[in-house]
């Protein structure tokens, strides 16, 4: 059986740090299958070994990272997790707070608590503790943000009430529910209930794009602004308030679930 020395030695190599620190989100889920087999009590917060890497991790290295810059520099302003909110808080000291969640928690997996993939912004919902918290993700089979794909997730609507076509803001008139969804996500997260919250974006796109006395005059408006040269992106940002490319859903909430709705009322790219 190998001594602490040993175990911390196997750790500490600087080829094995880098590893640590560069990788992705399939090596990650490798080194904890790896250590869970080399290291027996890599996970009993009572060892020594643990502490050690405890401290070495997480008091001395990520606790001590520049959170804000972080976020900065990776540019995301809305949670990976949601994309319902933004990523920023005020904390007690009324100063701009950036949330970061560790997609493997720090309290189980020390030893990744600085691995760039591991370090998710998020909102403050998400992160909390009546979410996803310190739940063990890799035992529950979490999907990381980095690995999710677009039809991973699809919103759809139903109609309810014809109290919609009155133009009425009513919270009965719509159902919101996901055609497709990752189950573990859906169930740390409750991302379809909290999305069914958000019916009155749903009834505005709604009367925007399919009520008879508003989807012809956006429709004309769309003309209008193509005719000016203006790209396809800035003319459904004006009319839906969404971000058309995938790749910039993280620039502001509710990007995915406005095109998605979007597409089920009919509209063109």
């Amino acid at each position: 059986m190998q001594s602490y020395v040993e175990r911390y030695a196997y750790i500490k190599d600087k080829r094995r740090l880098k590893i640590l620190l560069q990788a992705n989100t399939s090596q990650m889920k490798k080194i904890i299958k790896l250590m869970n087999q080399y290291i027996a009590d890599i996970n009993n917060k009572e060892s020594n070994l643990y502490f050690i890497f405890y401290n070495i991790f997480v008091k001395s290295a990520y606790d001590k990272i520049d959170k804000y810059s972080f976020i900065n520099n990776i540019n995301i302003g809305s949670c990976p997790y949601c994309n319902r909110s933004y990523i920023f808080s005020i904390d007690a000291n009324k100063n701009l707070k950036a949330e970061i969640d560790h997609f493997y928690p720090k309290s189980l997996y020390p030893y990744l608590a600085i691995s760039f993939y591991n370090l998710i912004p998020s909102c403050p919902t998400c992160n909390g503790l009546g979410a996803k918290g310190s739940n063990d993700s890799y035992r529950d089979g979490l999907k990381n943000p980095y690995e999710i794909k677009e039809n991973d997730f699809e919103f759809k609507l139903k109609i309810k009430s014809i109290s919609i076509i009155d133009k009425k803001i009513d919270n009965n008139s719509v159902d919101i529910y996901f055609k497709n969804k990752i189950d573990a996500n859906d169930d740390y997260f409750q991302l379809e209930n909290l999305y069914k919250k958000h019916t009155d974006v749903v009834v505005e796109l709604y009367q925007k794009l399919y009520q008879t006395d508003t989807k012809e005059h956006f429709k004309t408006l769309k003309k209008s602004l193509k005719s000016l040269s203006i790209s396809d992106d800035e003319i459904y940002k004006f009319i839906t308030c969404g971000y058309l490319n995938n790749e910039e859903f993280h620039k502001r909430p509710l990007n995915k679930f406005i095109k998605d709705i979007s597409k089920d009322l009919g509209y063109k790219i």
